[in-house]
């Protein structure tokens, strides 16, 4: 069996996989599983890559620019 997986991000082809799977179904749901993973890995760098710079902080930052504490009491 041929399984082919695209990743578009945009309209934008960034990953397309086309692979023979056969076996047992352990076997290929093993190998399908293997497929999607690496779909989600690329579309996810895809969608971080598409976004403009400067990239948001995921902490804000005080006015010297050092990163503030998280916890609470600092």
């Amino acid at each position: 069996m041929d399984v082919k997986v695209t990743v578009e991000v945009d309209g934008r082809v960034v990953r397309q996989d086309i692979k023979e799977v056969s076996g047992t179904l352990e076997q290929m749901e093993e190998a399908i599983d293997v497929m999607t993973r690496q779909a989600a890995c690329a579309a996810l760098q895809a969608s971080v890559d598409a976004v403009a710079s400067p990239r948001p902080l995921f902490r804000k930052t005080a006015e010297n620019f050092a990163t503030k504490a998280t916890k609470r009491g600092r």
